[in-house]
């Protein structure tokens, strides 16, 4: 049976270099943003149904959800399966320790303010939002229940705070430190990462990312891993800038 572990990230994190590299170990796939924590939530709300509640047997839908994740990865050539989803937040990490008694969680970060600038230049740069509007953008990408950051810090925070199973990585370490954050995770995730001799497109099961709704969000350099500092007051305000810049995961 595969081993998952779940990574919870923030985006512009190095999630998509961090798949690419650990996608060309034979042993080990990591997730595009997954849909399983979905699947799941759909499957246990049948158990609100009328129909359920009319006959309520719980023992085989729960067979069913224990099932769900290794029938969707079942054709997935690898022993490890890196999951990346906001399995923290209150109700998923709720729902995944019905199955998994102990689940165990990487946590890939990068400074906050950095994250949010590096989505309000890509979104300046495809022409979608101007830097006077793009407090619009960012308060929605922030949302708690439905932002693309602010549900992934929701869900960190909260396996930080429950003292689950996890393990912080950090984004300037996988740019400026490669070979020593692969050791770091080989050690955690118990399979040996060897650092592939070139980079591809992040891709599984031949199927790549197709970036309709924000342009090159998932296209990474091939060529080499670097850190590339840029202006982050070319695409923030002042005042976003500081509300951003202080903020501190607590280990």
């Amino acid at each position: 049976m595969k081993q998952i572990i779940f990574l919870s990230s923030l985006p512009r994190a190095g999630n998509t270099l961090l798949g690419s590299i650990l996608n060309q170990n034979k042993k080990i796939k990591v997730t595009p943003n997954s849909i399983t924590p979905n699947i799941l939530t759909n499957l246990f709300n049948l158990k609100q149904s009328e129909v359920f509640k009319n006959f309520p047997n719980h023992r085989s839908i729960d067979n069913l959800i224990a099932s769900a994740l290794p029938i969707y990865y079942s054709d997935w050539d690898a022993d490890l399966i890196i999951d990346r989803g906001p399995w923290g937040t209150p109700a998923n990490l709720e729902m995944l320790k019905n199955f998994i008694k102990k689940p165990k969680f990487i946590l890939l970060i990068r400074p906050l303010v950095e994250c949010v600038a590096s989505f309000a230049k890509l979104q300046i740069e495809n022409g979608e939002y101007t830097k006077a509007n793009i407090n619009k953008y960012i308060d929605k990408i922030m949302n708690k229940e439905s932002g693309i950051i602010g549900k992934q810090l929701w869900s960190i925070e909260n396996i930080i705070k429950n003292n689950e199973n996890y393990k912080i990585f950090y984004f300037k370490d996988l740019v400026k430190n490669t070979d020593i954050f692969l050791k770091d995770m080989s050690d955690y995730i118990e399979i040996e990462i060897k650092k592939p001799k070139t980079l591809e497109q992040f891709s599984i099961n031949n199927i790549n990312y197709d970036d309709y709704f924000i342009k090159n969000l998932h296209k990474i350099k091939t060529k080499s891993i670097d850190y590339k500092e840029y202006d982050m007051e070319e695409y923030l305000t002042y005042d976003m800038i500081e509300h951003y810049k202080n903020y501190e995961f607590k280990n």
